[in-house]
């Protein structure tokens, strides 16, 4: 077969732009108390002049078939409830806004920024950051494991202080929970709860639902997963609790738990398990 010449090259109507992402920068909203700017965000969502370009995994170079003064919409992805094929653009962030100049076969570099969105619309509810004595979490009855605040630094994520649970291989069973219900919003209202967390042990993540009129429910929502590693390896979780909540039958409040997996092939004869920043974000 031979091919014809022009058939070899792009047509110069072709050639396109490029944008460059490296990263995401969450920066402090002085309208909001959202806490910790700790983020995790792995995804740009794209945007030119409101039509969608596609979802791109961070850093990303991206073409655009497009000249000149464009509006530019970055929306910030996340890994929902940490799995890798579930992707979303977080609606509690606002989204990277920008007029940019397009010039065929040139790279324009974005630095892209977002913040929590404005409340009023939205809540976040500090749970604890672990920045005072007073613990919000306190272990399980049937835990043989205490739930406590640590300042050493070796172990603390970022301020002053992160939740610790130390478990050794004389221990049967390690859990810790909020010690206070929350009233968080059923009807479809979008959920999230946020944390930071290391673990040497695979992490059941939960919620006991308090029911009116029908029995409680005890749901074991996600695994986060043990870090294989060796090293302390701090790491971001959106756990998304939406449907968890709107599958309830009447819910009156509910806690979040948290049950370390002691009896598994990987587990190791002892470890710790941290956390830090733990906040509830809902529509309102």
């Amino acid at each position: 077969m031979v091919l014809s010449s022009c058939s070899l090259f792009t047509p110069e109507e072709h050639v396109p732009a490029w944008i460059h992402i490296e990263s995401f920068d969450v920066v402090d909203n002085p309208e909001v108390s959202e806490g910790s700017l700790s983020h995790d965000i792995t995804d740009a969502w794209v945007f030119i002049d409101e039509e969608m370009i596609g979802i791109y995994e961070l850093p990303a170079t991206i073409p655009i078939l497009e000249e000149g003064e464009r509006r530019l919409l970055v929306g910030p992805g996340i890994k929902v409830s940490t799995v890798s094929t579930l992707r979303d653009n977080y609606l509690f962030y606002r989204g990277h806004e920008e007029v940019i100049n397009l010039q065929k076969d040139e790279t324009l570099e974005v630095f892209a920024t977002t913040s929590y969105r404005n409340e009023g619309a939205y809540t976040y509810e500090i749970v604890d950051d672990f920045e005072s004595s007073f613990l919000a979490f306190t272990k399980d009855e049937q835990s043989d494991a205490e739930f406590v605040r640590t300042s050493d630094e070796s172990l603390v994520f970022e301020g002053t202080g992160s939740g610790v649970m130390v478990i050794n291989d004389t221990m049967d069973a390690a859990a810790f929970r909020t010690a206070e219900n929350y009233n968080l919003p059923a009807k479809g209202k979008t959920v999230f709860m946020e944390l930071d967390y290391y673990t040497d042990y695979d992490l059941t993540v939960g919620l006991v639902i308090h029911n009116n009129g029908y029995q409680d429910e005890t749901v074991d929502y996600l695994t986060l997963r043990r870090e294989e590693s060796g090293e302390l390896k701090w790491k971001k979780a959106y756990i998304a609790l939406t449907s968890v909540i709107s599958g309830a039958a009447n819910p009156i409040d509910m806690y979040p738990y948290f049950i370390a997996q002691l009896n598994t092939s990987e587990a190791p004869s002892s470890g710790v398990v941290l956390i830090d920043n733990v906040k509830f974000l809902y529509q309102n």
